[in-house]
């Protein structure tokens, strides 16, 4: 992958992150600045906080203390469809789509709602939001199937198709959350080679966590491990697959 070069204001920060879930802290302090273009990894074992941390990013929960900030926006606090109006998106580790619609309608059902609006069956949505369909389809790789009902679609295809909702209303940053679980060879190296085509043809911030680490060291730029919610290394992925801490904890018995 590209370097990329951190001479912006970084896309995504996060200072004294934390969540506490009665006594049990969950995210612990956490510091993280991401990189605009960058491919951020987040990994780490079970219970690490990984899932925890990516709620908070999206305003899924809000955070106990700490501040997170997109560009210069502080958004703690803020709800997860402000969030992905302000420009941050989220595609679920749970393939989260209306299985009864068409693959086209899922995605102009999530355009319509990151513009506030429903989509009304008796009227046809808006030429500018059918063709914005029509294009993140084709980047994921779904044009042929813009008819066919959603719940039908082969596991990959409909994990794609919940990556082209997310991409959908054109977000600054995208988080991905386990994108290859669940799938085969086949369909995890078929979902890594659209990521890269995303990335280049976008120039999006991606986020991502993922359990498969021949998926994160290639595409990864900078690779954050947490354990028992805090960071405990952070640097290019040929340093941290070096890192004898995270080896110890992670690498050498790597959970999801």
């Amino acid at each position: 992958m590209t370097e990329i070069e951190a001479d912006t204001a970084p896309a995504l920060t996060t200072k004294g992150l934390t969540r506490k879930f009665g006594s049990f802290m969950a995210v612990d302090g956490v510091d993280v600045e991401v990189q605009e273009g960058e491919i951020r990894a987040v990994i780490g074992p079970n219970g690490a906080g990984k899932t925890t941390f990516f709620n908070l990013l999206t305003g899924h929960l809000r955070p106990s203390g700490g501040e997170i900030i997109l560009g210069d926006l502080v958004i703690s606090g803020r709800r997860a469809h402000e969030v992905a109006r302000l420009g941050m998106t989220r595609a679920f580790q749970t393939t989260n789509i209306f299985p009864s619609m068409t693959v086209h309608e899922n995605v102009v059902t999530a355009l319509l709602g990151y513009s506030g609006r429903t989509l009304r069956f008796w009227k046809s949505p808006d030429a500018s939001i059918q063709r914005r369909a029509d294009e993140v389809l084709d980047m994921v790789g779904l044009s042929e199937d813009r008819g066919r009902q959603a719940g039908i679609l082969a596991h990959g295809d409909q994990r794609a198709l919940e990556l082209a909702m997310a991409l959908a209303p054109l977000p600054k940053i995208i988080l991905l959350d386990e994108p290859t679980s669940g799938m085969s060879p086949y369909e995890t190296q078929r979902s890594v080679q659209i990521l890269q085509k995303i990335w280049r043809d976008l120039h999006l911030t991606i986020v991502l966590s993922e359990h498969d680490m021949e998926v994160v060291f290639e595409l990864a730029h900078t690779v954050t491990v947490l354990v028992s919610g805090r960071v405990l290394a952070t640097g290019e992925p040929g340093e941290v697959r070096a890192n004898s801490e995270v080896i110890s904890a992670y690498l050498g018995g790597v959970g999801d």
